[in-house]
């Protein structure tokens, strides 16, 4: 999305990069907020019988597995689907941003891109708790939705080129911290579940 919204393309579009990335904001926390309200009450429903030992291992081997799934560098499993780029031009820009937004922060209904979706998923399913479920889920929309930030100084061509050197050269160092906090997460977890046996 970083390459699709940012002020230059906006005002090239008519369109205002604050309100278009506002949308987007407020579309991918309630994209994670709708997850999670779907994904919790799965949980009670399904899960609910699991004592909350057996919960807690699960995430922290989901966290731990996912660490490990990324270090291979190959692709997750995955839905094999993008968001609509002929929105771009056929939407207002509020329009796309919300769209865009809800469909990034559901966490499920494009490319999965990292391990720490799953994570993220595994521990909304196996909290127990709707409203803890929303708060997770909603946390990762809402940091999925600010990843526009750092577009907002987009307003020439020649800082949309740079923009992008720099987010190719930073992605090995952001996979490496994904990873990272996958593992500190797992052992964290690990760490509470030792406390409760």
């Amino acid at each position: 999305m970083l390459s699709s919204i940012h002020p230059l393309g906006e005002r090239a579009k008519g369109n205002r990069f604050g309100l278009t990335a506002s949308a987007f904001v407020v579309g991918a926390t309630v994209g994670g907020v709708a997850t999670g309200a779907v994904a919790g009450a799965l949980g009670i429903v399904l899960l609910g019988w699991l004592p909350d030992e057996a919960r807690l291992g699960v995430v922290v081997a989901v966290a731990l597995l996912g660490a490990a799934f990324e270090r291979t560098g190959r692709p997750l499993p995955s839905v094999p689907r993008q968001v609509d780029e002929d929105w771009l031009h056929e939407y207002r820009g509020w329009v796309y941003g919300a769209g865009f937004g809800f469909q990034l922060g559901a966490g499920v209904l494009t490319y999965i891109t990292t391990a720490a979706v799953y994570v993220a998923l595994a521990a909304t399913l196996l909290v127990g708790h709707v409203g803890a479920s929303v708060a997770i889920m909603g946390t990762f929309g809402l940091a999925r939705g600010l990843s526009i930030v750092p577009a907002r100084r987009i307003d020439d061509p020649e800082r949309l080129v740079s923009f992008h050197r720099r987010l190719q050269a930073t992605a090995p160092l952001v996979r490496r911290a994904s990873t990272s906090a996958l593992v500190v997460a797992g052992l964290a977890g690990g760490v509470a579940l030792l406390g409760e046996l």
